[in-house]
């Protein structure tokens, strides 16, 4: 009988679907407007992935139908499809050129992107169609403020306050775009403003109390801070700001106390416990950042934000063997959670397991695409391997996600400023001060940049409110120092880092920068006493020893240098540098065989494959084996199919052979196209070209590697000769001749006497 009951009712259910379908198929426009209400009901549940199916149901009984596009686009976005949500727009704004906020989401996707004149291309197009549009000033507000343009931004940026009169973040971006602009008076008196339109924006009263702290006026920065508290006791961002900017006065103390009466007001939470922990954690206090983050696990015993706070704690401080620990422990607890894969990945790259580290965090960007922080970490790891191109994706993908992320925002300006392009790495730098102007640390990595833009006396503005901010932080006087070592300033400079040195004594990076400075300044017997000091007090310091042998290198006491870097893998077995440092002695005294071996060991590693794999090829190649040289520069671009440096090798090798020449000017072109303004890859494809019989094509290319390196005699060598393939004797003959006169190789020279004979 059950069979017979549940038959009637499979029955009754498929005719009802089928009379719900008939329905639809007669009446499209009804059936479109319900699969849009479905989506719209899973976009509120959070199920993206259901709704996007619902508004694509939609489009197929009405391939027109703007609202499904742009509906469509936010469940994209929802996932974080860039690709797919600027389809969805853009079919969306061509059905419709007046959909307003269609074009606002694609103007967004382009800010992500940073393409700013796309940008201010949508921005004007929406204020064009409505000149109240709110969404459109703070577009092109943005997009001026990254682009340099701090007058239109503001002109933007100002209309939001007219538009929004009652909305707090409206006067707070106004008031920092002016601070970046120096106007004080008026940065004030918008950041004042923001507090008495909305007295509880927690925002608006850090900002002001930032902005006091950036002038100096401490006492009213600290008023600001109290009256917050006063009015939200429970808003811990009052006590951080506060206690950071004791903190930086080196008032530790008195910061401390802060953070006990945040402690006191909420001494149940979880979230209070992390914050003062994250608090020490940053400024390298383990004991205090350890006790908070215990102190919460004492409140809720199995939080795992808390363990992971604490792994990414060890790792941050390299105390490999305590994140081990934990890391074990949370893989087994959690073995699907992204923070735990992405310092498992972190760990294993901390134990110089480079492949290994990016294998892991592969396969956790696969699975967590929408993961800033994944795609973070993996372009961290493919740099520590040395896949720069690699590694610049991944950074751009992680400040695509998170266009705020500081950390993401700081290595995008390290990275460029190592790949050669200062100018993106000073708006990467420019953009961190302009959203965080009381960070001292901002400060000095756009100081730094410009510094080595040769804009000395920005960067000494950038160092001086840095000091001014954080009075007794070595690096600020580090970086003091490097400039007035730059403007030939030696007292000052050496007075600077001696400053350092003594806020600081252990601090390895002070250490290197003023022995540096020794070095630079010949002073290398004051620079191996210092060292020698410090290695007396510290014995165990791997990078100490490392840094003396590079000294004795310098001083040219090869085996005092030999074995303080044996000395160096002893204590650090993985420590590359050293090995290469090693190699690098070999090859001065001609000993090919010992450098290789060396070379191997730096290799084995297992980080900076794709450089090592080229070094070694170069090694070989200096001692004339092509054969195993191109074997090493295909390792390096298997490594890394970008990396431009053995791409340019493997093409040289086949030009001097004359073997594959179109292949060579295929792997030439690339590189140039990665690396334009390296002179060793153009004239590399200049002579590719050359060797093809492309003469023509050469000579400008040549010329330019002379113009940017006269001083180098292979250069002129090659553009000698392109000069005497299209008939230019005269201008040919001189740069033979002064190629001559520097150091070539003896095939080289035969050539080029050869070459003059003719000419005769």
């Amino acid at each position: 009988m059950k069979k017979v009951i549940g038959t009637v009712n499979m029955v009754v259910c498929l005719l009802y679907v089928v009379l719900m379908l008939t329905s639809c198929a007669r009446d499209p426009q009804k059936a479109k407007v319900k699969y849009l209400a479905a989506g719209q009901k899973y976009m509120r549940k959070g199920q993206y992935g259901d709704a996007a199916i619902e508004f694509r149901n939609a489009l197929r009984l009405d391939p027109s139908f703007v609202d499904a596009y742009y509906q469509l686009a936010q469940a994209y976005l929802a996932h974080q499809d860039w690709t797919a949500a600027y389809g969805s727009l853009q079919k969306a704004i061509e059905l419709d050129p007046n959909r307003l906020d269609a074009r606002l989401e694609r103007g967004r996707l382009y800010l992500a992107a940073r393409e700013f004149d796309k940008v201010e291309e949508e921005a004007d197009s929406i204020l064009e169609r409505d000149s109240k549009n709110v969404g459109g000033y703070q577009l092109l507000g943005v997009a001026m403020i990254e682009e340099g343009k701090p007058e239109q931004s503001l002109a933007a940026l100002s209309k939001v306050t007219e538009l929004l009169p009652n909305d707090a973040a409206s006067y707070v971006n106004v008031g920092l775009v002016e601070i970046t602009m120096h106007r004080w008076t008026a940065a004030e008196n918008h950041l004042k403003k923001a507090v008495q339109v909305d007295p509880k924006s927690v925002q608006a009263r850090v900002n002001l109390a930032n902005f006091y702290h950036l002038q100096k006026q401490i006492p009213e920065a600290e008023r600001v801070l109290q009256t917050g508290i006063e009015n939200n006791p429970d808003a811990a961002a009052y006590y951080l700001d506060w206690a950071s900017m004791l903190w930086d006065q080196g008032k530790t103390a008195e910061a401390g106390a802060i953070l006990d009466k945040l402690r006191t007001q909420t001494p149940k939470s979880v979230e209070t416990a992390i914050a003062i922990g994250d608090f020490y954690s940053e400024r390298r206090d383990s004991d205090k950042a350890l006790a908070e983050y215990r102190r919460g696990l004492s409140i809720a015993p199995k939080n795992l934000d808390i363990d992971k706070r604490m792994e990414d704690y060890y790792l941050a401080s390299n105390q490999l063997e305590q994140a081990a620990q934990i890391d074990g422990q949370l893989v087994k607890a959690a073995p699907r959670d992204v923070t735990v894969r992405i310092n498992r990945g972190r760990l294993l790259m901390a134990q110089a397991k480079g492949q290994d580290a990016q294998n892991e965090l592969l396969k956790t960007v696969k699975d967590a695409a929408d993961s800033w922080q994944a795609h973070y970490y993996l372009g961290i790891c493919y740099w520590q391997n040395g896949s720069l191109g690699q590694a610049n994706r991944e950074l751009h993908e992680a400040l695509r996600i998170s266009p705020d992320s500081r950390v993401v925002l700081q290595s995008l300006a390290e990275l460029s400023l190592s790949q050669g392009n200062a100018s993106a790495a000073q708006v990467y730098a420019q953009e961190l001060v302009r959203k965080n102007p009381t960070d001292a640390s901002h400060r000095l990595v756009l100081g730094e940049i410009l510094l080595r833009e040769g804009q000395g006396r920005s960067a000494e503005e950038q160092f001086l409110t840095a000091k001014q901010l954080a009075p007794n932080d070595s690096i600020v006087h580090v970086d003091l120092g490097q400039l007035y070592s730059a403007e030939k300033k030696s007292g000052e400079a050496e007075k600077e880092f001696e400053t350092a040195l003594r806020l600081d004594p252990t601090n390895i990076r002070t250490l290197n920068e003023y022995v540096g400075f020794l070095l630079a300044h010949q002073q290398t017997p004051k620079a191996i006493a210092h060292l020698e000091q410090f290695l007396n007090a510290n014995p165990g310091s791997s990078q100490g020893h490392l840094m003396l042998g590079e000294c004795q290198f310098v001083a040219k006491n090869y085996s005092a240098a030999i074995v303080e870097f044996k000395r160096t893998v002893q204590l650090d077995p993985k420590n590359q540098q050293a090995y290469l440092q090693m190699a690098k002695i070999y090859q001065v005294q001609d000993q090919e065989d010992l450098a290789i071996e060396q070379y191997k060991k730096a290799l084995d590693t297992g980080s900076n494959i794709a450089p090592i794999c080229t070094m070694i090829g170069n090694a070989y190649l200096h001692s004339g084996n092509f054969k195993t040289a191109k074997q090493y520069f295909q390792k390096a671009i298997d490594a890394d199919p970008n990396f431009a440096i053995a791409a340019s090798n493997l093409a040289w090798v086949d030009a001097l052979e004359g073997k594959d020449l179109d292949v060579a000017l295929s792997m030439a072109q690339k590189a140039k196209s990665e690396m334009p303004n390296l002179p060793s890859i153009t004239d590399t494809l200049a002579w590719v070209m050359y060797k093809r019989g492309n003469y023509t094509a050469a000579v400008p290319l040549l010329e330019e590697c002379v113009q940017k390196s006269p001083d180098t005699a292979e250069f002129r060598f090659h553009f000698g000769m392109a000069l005497m393939a299209v008939g230019q004797t005269t201008k040919g003959k001189e740069q033979l001749q002064a190629a001559l006169q520097m150091k070539l190789d003896t095939i080289e020279v035969q050539e080029a006497r050869h070459m003059l004979a003719e000419a005769k």
